[in-house]
């Protein structure tokens, strides 16, 4: 035990002698100023403790080791509570995001199926058979009595209209720039 005591006297005059130069060690790493008291406090009792398991040789070299140590791991966790937060605030948005695009798509989808509710009856059917019950034109033509290219042409006028009722109520239903282009000229030609 005595062994100790002198040993223990050497880590305390180590960290009196170079408490200037640990404060300037840690406040270089980004530390804020209030937290460099707590680190220097925790680094002096985990040297100690470290020196009465087995004497350290280099009591000022490892004052500094074990300073930076800590400032490193406080760095990380601040780190990692920040990476949390912002987890935490993407999901929420996410969430919230999620819950407007539903609701977007639901009001998307209730507004379509009146303009498909108006359509006429031929291009109704044909539309509902194509995209409902998946049947090809063949198949439609058929169950309608008409030729492929009238199933062909009931399809794309009732969709047309469709598309041109949710996009003058502000939804963007053109899937491309030809479809646009056409959606246009053919506004033009009706003008």
């Amino acid at each position: 035990m005595q062994d100790k005591v002198p040993s223990n006297n050497r880590v305390l005059k180590a960290f009196q002698a170079c408490k200037d130069g640990l404060v300037r060690s840690i406040m270089k790493m980004s530390v804020e100023p209030q937290d460099v008291d707590d680190i220097l406090q925790e680094t002096f009792i985990r040297v100690l403790h470290s020196n009465e398991q087995q004497a350290i040789k280099s009591p000022k070299g490892y004052l500094f080791v074990v300073s930076r140590n800590l400032v490193l791991k406080k760095l990380m966790q601040q780190s990692k509570e920040i990476h949390t937060e912002l987890d935490d605030a993407l999901l929420e948005s996410d969430g919230e995001n999620v819950v407007e695009k539903e609701l977007f798509q639901k009001r998307k989808f209730e507004r379509f199926t009146n303009v498909l509710n108006s359509l006429p009856e031929k291009n109704r059917r044909a539309i509902l058979l194509r995209k409902l019950y998946c049947l090809s034109h063949k198949e439609i033509a058929k169950k309608m009595n008409v030729s492929v290219s009238s199933v062909e042409k009931y399809i794309a006028t009732g969709l047309r209209q469709c598309k041109q009722s949710l996009y003058t109520q502000g939804y963007d239903v053109e899937s491309n720039t030809n479809e646009k282009q056409q959606h246009q000229s053919s506004e033009e030609r009706t003008k």
